[in-house]
């Protein structure tokens, strides 16, 4: 792999990181006005799960073609 290549892929791991983020961060942001059960349950069930990371890594993927 060349440097050129190595770099390609460690900026798209970061902007599937950055995004996976922005995402986490706006849906807290927004779950402020709810209860803290319920942020607490979006949290522990949607937001920190594979599926949840695989989706973002789709969305990343398909927006980069």
């Amino acid at each position: 792999m060349t440097e050129e290549e190595q770099a390609q892929a460690a900026a798209y791991i970061k902007l599937q990181d950055d995004v996976r983020q922005l995402i986490v961060d706006t849906v807290l942001m927004e779950l402020q006005t709810y209860s803290s059960h319920l942020a607490h349950q979006i949290r522990m069930n949607i937001l920190h799960t594979p599926e949840f990371d695989s989706k973002v890594k789709s969305v990343v993927q398909n927006q980069m073609m």
